[in-house]
């Protein structure tokens, strides 16, 4: 196998994991490993070898179709980080609805009655 299909299917294994850590919401770790696809990516187009248009096309569907899963993976879980966002800011401000009815009476008045 040339340098070009090896760093596609390494591309392929990387995005594959990509996508694993995104379905388990673990962000940081799905980041790396797509800086890390998109390294493999870069190296495979860089390399000079001649290959079989085949098995180039078949590496770069399976890449594309990948691509396409992360993609709607990552739109799933912006839109959940979103709809999240929404209910915190509707619950704070509902909770500071409340701010103006429950405040506790201070101990000492403020303010001296002078007649009594």
């Amino acid at each position: 196998m040339s340098d070009k299909l090896e760093y596609l299917e390494a591309a392929l294994v990387a995005g594959e994991r990509e996508l694993h850590c995104l379905l388990a919401g673990e962000i940081e770790e799905a980041e790396l490993l797509a800086k890390d696809r998109g390294r493999l990516l870069e190296m495979a187009w860089r390399s000079a070898d001649p290959e079989s248009i085949g098995q180039l096309r078949d590496k770069l569907l399976k890449l594309k179709n990948l691509q396409g899963q992360l993609t709607t993976e990552a739109r799933r879980l912006h839109a959940d980080l979103q709809d999240d966002l929404q209910r915190a800011k509707q619950e704070n401000q509902r909770l500071s609805g409340y701010r103006t009815s429950v405040r506790p009476n201070p101990a000492v008045r403020r303010y001296l009655d002078k007649a009594g």
